[in-house]
């Protein structure tokens, strides 16, 4: 693969403030005393943006990896027990998905039946079909155990990881879908968030992790 088509794009991590919004204020009505949690850039999901939401709402303290960081997102610094993550950021069917991960297709091929795929060829095509190589790898935080384990979404429809993850990109099987470069898949998130369980099942990771490790790398958008 060529640096060129590498540079085209890689994944970004889109923060849904009105899903964010929803989630918080539901959270902190259950538990009103409770701080956020903004530990590890608020688990990839943006410390300023999900500390500008809690203030909106009512929250007035927060857990934070420095004490002079709680100040400089206007909340007071809190030992306490933090409102539950998963609430919070829409995880474990709890909420609104906070955090979309998108990342575009750089190229289609045929696959015939027999062709191997990723390092190894360990997945060979069963039948003759189409793979669509996208942006994101282990290097941005896609784990290599959703390697044939797993699914993106991808113009209305799961299609499966094949092969092993690489570096930064991965390839998946598109079959007859009329994928094209440009196209975006969804790792996880809206609208696909029943994707990130599959995720989990295939890595044997929660939930927060498997949305912590791309959040943290891919470039961050905030949308509505």
């Amino acid at each position: 693969m060529s640096a060129s088509i590498l540079g085209m794009s890689a994944p970004r991590a889109r923060v849904s403030r009105s899903a964010l919004e929803r989630n918080i204020a539901r959270a902190a009505h259950a538990e009103p005393d409770a701080p956020i949690d903004l530990r590890r850039d608020a688990c990839g999901h943006g410390g300023r943006i999900v500390a500008e939401v809690a203030r909106a709402v009512g929250v007035t303290a927060a857990v934070v990896d420095e004490p002079s960081l709680a100040a400089e997102y206007g909340l007071g610094s809190s030992r306490s027990v933090p409102l539950p993550l998963a609430s919070v950021f829409g995880l474990e069917g709890r909420g609104r998905p906070v955090l979309t991960v998108t990342t575009p297709v750089l190229q289609t091929k045929p696959l015939q039946a027999g062709d191997g795929v990723s390092y190894g060829y360990l997945h060979r095509a069963e039948s003759d079909t189409r793979a669509a190589l996208i942006a994101g790898g282990y290097a941005q935080g896609v784990p290599r155990a959703v390697g044939g384990a797993a699914s993106v979404w991808i113009l209305g429809a799961d299609r499966p990881i094949i092969g092993r993850v690489a570096m930064d990109v991965c390839v998946i099987d598109v079959g007859d879908l009329e994928v094209q470069p440009g196209d975006e898949a969804v790792l996880f998130g809206a609208p696909a968030p029943h994707l990130l369980g599959q995720w989990a099942r295939a890595t044997g990771w929660s939930e927060i992790e498997l949305v912590a490790m791309p959040g943290l790398s891919a470039e961050r958008e905030v949308a509505e």
